[in-house]
């Protein structure tokens, strides 16, 4: 299970759950026009940028919100990662509310790309004493790191027969191949490169979709499943409680006789 520490507790949750939460600060708990600053996340597709996602982030607020105006659009950087600052005003009924929203792409191996989204909003005018709690926090920001691993990646062999399982993130069903050629031909390759498949093998070991390495650069580009690190990935056991039906085998139709199965491959 992976671990998220909250403010109150800490709360394990299967790779299959996504972080998607908002978090809402305030400076002033009696005045709700007071200068707020929120979190917020969101899922990002494989072929995202900043560019692509910024600009359908104003598209979509030119539309949703009254009188929209965006003042400014840079490039910046926090914690070191690429970051885009977008600064924009809008009507909420006869008051003008002024926003500063930093958008950040983050790739977790668990979870896929996420956007994140750092949201300053106060009214009448963004002057510098907000200003400057908005910086103070954006300059507080550390991404969390992942510890050293010292574990080497591996493709697998696309004529590679042995079982593996393949668990579809939006209809919990978990797919069971008796070749790995048979996966490949069953699973949306773009779907898989947004995070929309978890993958294991027979012992219920991690696998994660990357590109292969290309003799030339104007070779088209092939992907395969690697191996994963089991710091960075959750054993099949973990998930299998989301799992909603199994199909692809006559045998390993149950719960029961996969988890007895991973558990004598693992043994081997």
């Amino acid at each position: 299970m992976a671990k998220y520490q909250l403010q109150e507790a800490s709360v394990e949750l299967p790779d299959v759950f996504k972080d998607r939460t908002m978090n809402l600060f305030t400076l002033s708990e009696n005045n709700a026009s007071e200068f707020t600053f929120v979190v917020s996340r969101a899922t990002a597709k494989s072929d995202d940028t900043l560019q692509s996602i910024s600009s359908r982030l104003v598209k979509e607020m030119t539309v949703t919100l009254q009188g929209f105006v965006l003042a400014s659009s840079q490039s910046v950087l926090i914690d070191g990662q690429p970051a885009t600052e977008l600064f924009y005003h809008f009507k909420n009924g006869h008051a003008a509310i002024w926003q500063k929203q930093s958008v950040v792409l983050l790739n977790e191996e668990r979870q896929g790309r996420k956007m994140v989204c750092f949201i300053g909003t106060c009214p009448d005018s963004f002057d510098e004493y907000y200003q400057k709690q908005y910086d103070t926090i954006i300059n507080s920001i550390r991404f969390r790191q992942e510890g050293k691993d010292d574990f080497i990646s591996q493709p697998l062999s696309a004529t590679s027969e042995k079982i593996y399982f393949v668990l579809d993130n939006d209809s919990k069903e978990l797919f069971v191949f008796e070749t790995l050629n048979g996966l490949y031909q069953h699973i949306d390759l773009q779907r898989a490169l947004n995070g929309a498949y978890l993958f294991y093998d027979a012992a219920g070991h991690p696998l994660h979709i990357a590109p292969l390495p290309k003799a030339r650069e104007q070779e088209t580009t092939r992907y395969a499943l690697w191996t994963t690190s089991p710091k960075r990935a959750q054993q099949m056991s973990s998930v299998m409680l989301v799992c909603r039906s199994i199909k692809g085998s006559s045998m390993l139709n149950t719960a029961e006789a996969i988890a007895a199965f991973i558990q004598a491959n693992g043994d081997v």
